[in-house]
């Protein structure tokens, strides 16, 4: 009988001490890894910005193809979250603080552990350098764990070093992958869409879009709209002096929808135009490359750029389709055309970017231009370009009729009342 007291009480010491020995193990962890990656400092924002994007580089999860993740209805900047499973357990991330490009705070509970996420980043010699900060307290629970288990840190310090790894690998081989190429005049189909207007600095458009399409997305499916394409943005005026711009965040549907004055989203329509149709295969932080290709384009074939007609970015294959950034495709419709006359008093102050004052859409009828077109005829020919050029101006009268997939005589036709221009990358729709 002694016999076992004596054994009960040595399990009984056995166990304070070992209780005793974890209460008094570091509760506090601060977790801090940098890396220099060759991207530019807003393409590494943007990226580790937009959660959709952890699970192809595998920041926490270590691209684990089992794992499953969920997302919140916004997937980019305050508040956006991000779930995911494996292996049994869970895991959760949702931002709470940013500034643009240069730091982004976040909340986490990795494997039932809350920390804290801190990113910076910094311009260097070499591309940008990223630091990831991880801090937290660990439990009476998480310690005991550790000691089982092993180190916790050590472990959360080599999940946060192979994310780096992966992102600097994909970031470097993925996006650097992209081709730009000029298709020729083609004639834009027409098409009905419900969007929501936006005005907003050129350097906050990705954010904009990235906010307003799922928002759209989520419009429409709820009030089951049948849609009728891929989304896209309708430029109506840019200024980089102010950097400013007027757009529509646009998704296509079948039949011609209306709305009320001051309504959150409004129905429109653009009706079929001639245009030059410029292509970018790969990810959006190569559109300003794209662009530049089309105004080259248009110099050096003396074509005509009606200034007042609808410039548009349509999204034909996104991270909806493939979450590889160097296999999507925008497209890019710059009108060509004799410009609509209107009358000084009703211009506008910004340009586009041939340096032609942007018209504003005016209150009475406009008149159409009464140049004549040349009689001479010339074939743009269909180009590849991924070199930056100088934005060229319009040819000074003479439209040029050409042949393309789709192409038709440019005429004098009444443009849209509104004027557009490139911008930055969107976000991913």
């Amino acid at each position: 009988m002694k016999i076992v007291k004596y054994i009960f009480l040595l399990l009984l010491l056995s166990a304070i001490a070992v209780t005793v020995f974890i209460a008094t193990q570091e509760g506090k962890y601060d977790i801090r890894k940098e890396r220099v990656i060759n991207v530019p400092k807003a393409l590494l924002y943007n990226y580790i910005n937009e959660y959709r994007n952890w699970e192809s580089t595998g920041i926490i999860t270590n691209t684990d193809t089992t794992a499953t993740y969920s997302y919140s209805e916004n997937t980019f900047g305050k508040d956006a979250s991000m779930t995911w499973k494996k292996d049994g357990t869970e895991g959760k991330i949702s931002t709470i603080k940013l500034i643009e490009n240069d730091s982004i705070l976040q909340k986490a509970t990795i494997d039932g552990l809350d920390s804290e996420l801190a990113w910076g980043f910094k311009d260097t010699i070499g591309g940008t350098k990223v630091t990831v900060r991880m801090q937290g307290q660990l439990s009476f629970k998480e310690k005991a764990y550790a000691v089982l288990n092993g180190n916790v840190n050590e472990k959360m310090e080599a999940a946060l070093d192979n994310g780096l790894k992966n992102l600097s690998t994909y970031l470097v081989e993925e996006l650097g992958k992209y081709n730009v190429e000029v298709k020729g005049l083609v004639t834009k189909t027409g098409v009905s869409y419900v969007g929501q207007p936006v005005k907003s600095k050129i350097s906050e458009l990705q954010k904009k879009s990235g906010e307003i399409f799922p928002k759209l997305l989520s419009f429409v499916k709820t009030n089951k709209i049948v849609t009728n394409g891929a989304p896209f943005i309708l430029y109506k005026s840019f200024s980089k002096q102010k950097d400013s711009a007027s757009y529509v965040i646009c998704i296509p549907i079948k039949e011609e929808m209306y709305t009320m004055p001051g309504s959150e989203y409004e129905g429109g329509k653009v009706a079929s135009f001639q245009a030059l149709k410029t292509t970018l295969k790969g990810d959006y932080s190569h559109l300003a490359k794209a662009w530049d290709a089309a105004q080259k384009h248009v110099a050096e074939k003396g074509l005509q750029e009606n200034t007042t007609g609808q410039y548009i970015e349509l999204y034909s294959k996104g991270i909806q389709q493939t979450k590889r950034p160097s296999e999507w495709v925008t497209d890019i419709y710059i009108p060509i055309g004799a410009p609509t006359i209107v009358p000084p008093t009703e211009t506008m102050t910004e340009t586009l970017p041939g340096g032609v004052p942007a018209a504003k859409p005016g209150t009475t009828t406009p008149k159409p231009a009464v140049n004549k077109p040349a009689t001479d005829t010339q074939k743009p020919a269909a180009a590849t370009s991924t070199g930056n050029s100088a934005t060229a101006r319009p040819a000074a009268n003479k439209p040029a009729g050409t042949k393309s997939d789709a192409t038709t005589k440019p005429t004098a036709k009444k443009p849209a009342q509104s004027t557009a221009t490139p911008a930055q990358k969107p976000a991913n729709p």
